[in-house]
């Protein structure tokens, strides 16, 4: 009888541990959705503008949030595996060399293009950093469509902001295709501009460079622009505001604010 009071007593003792009450309070609704809030994901699916031969022009829009330029990443498995296989490469360098064939590498086109590299990684001419949500969950996006380590593939991406009854907005365009560079269709510039003249910032251009084969080794895209990207990013400033230009790799994001993109070289006359 005893052994039978002693296990009654027991199992009471963990009812109790285990039901709500004024020690162990039951987690609220907004408690959760806050932490779900949290995560590096965009809150809802993208609005399309083009689509089209897999290719697609397409914009998110939500509320600015400490989230967007932290260093919560996306748990998007294809980008993690991405991460992992870069990283099992020995490839997962802040400062990636541009490959060039050793035959060309003294034409006037290759000696510009390395000019930029060496203004990107002088710490004079923009911020280098490790990937944030917002620049790391656009190319997660993109990755997601096209495996960048089986068909590489370069997405381009506006960042606009402004603030619409009391809160501050992002609005995200993306663009890409299935070839390597996306074609004009997808570029969301005439988009930009409506916008601009409707009173949002230009905040960001976001584009990224693919993994690159250097002799058999494996390397991460440059985070710096080329010098067909700076005749672009300067056309942007003029045309429409540009602040900044940002190059990603999937790893590491160059900052480029609008103002020293003349550090770099355009492809010349």
């Amino acid at each position: 009888m005893r052994h039978y009071v002693l296990l009654f007593l027991l199992l009471s003792s963990l009812t109790a541990a285990c039901t709500p009450g004024a020690d162990h309070e039951a987690v609220a609704p907004e408690v959760v959705a806050s932490e779900a809030a949290e995560r590096c994901a965009f809150p809802s699916e993208p609005t399309v503008v083009y689509a089209q031969d897999n290719a697609v022009l397409q914009y998110w829009e939500f509320e600015e949030r400490a989230v967007w330029s932290g260093s919560i990443l996306p748990a998007d498995s294809a980008y993690v595996q991405y991460r992992r296989f870069v990283e099992e490469s020995d490839a997962a360098v802040a400062q990636p060399a541009q490959y060039v064939p050793e035959e060309e590498r003294d034409q006037d086109g290759w000696q510009r293009e390395l000019h930029n590299v060496a203004q990107a990684y002088s710490g004079e001419a923009g911020h280098l950093r490790p990937v944030q949500c917002l620049d790391a969950l656009l190319f997660a996006y993109q990755h997601a469509r096209y495996a960048q380590t089986e068909q590489p593939t370069e997405f381009l991406a506006s960042i606009l902001r402004k603030p619409v009854a009391g809160r501050m907005m992002l609005r995200v365009y993306f663009g890409a295709g299935e070839a390597l560079f996306p074609p004009k269709q997808v570029y969301g510039f005439d988009e930009v501009a409506a916008d601009v003249a409707a009173g949002w910032e230009y905040r960001a251009m976001l584009h990224n460079h693919t993994l690159q084969q250097a002799g058999g080794n494996l390397r991460l895209g440059v985070p710096a622009p080329s010098v067909s990207d700076v005749h672009l990013l300067r056309n942007l400033v003029a045309d429409h505001g540009l602040r900044a230009a940002w190059v990603t790799n999937g790893f590491y994001t160059l900052e480029i604010p609008a103002a020293s993109l003349g550090h770099y070289l355009d492809p010349g006359p």
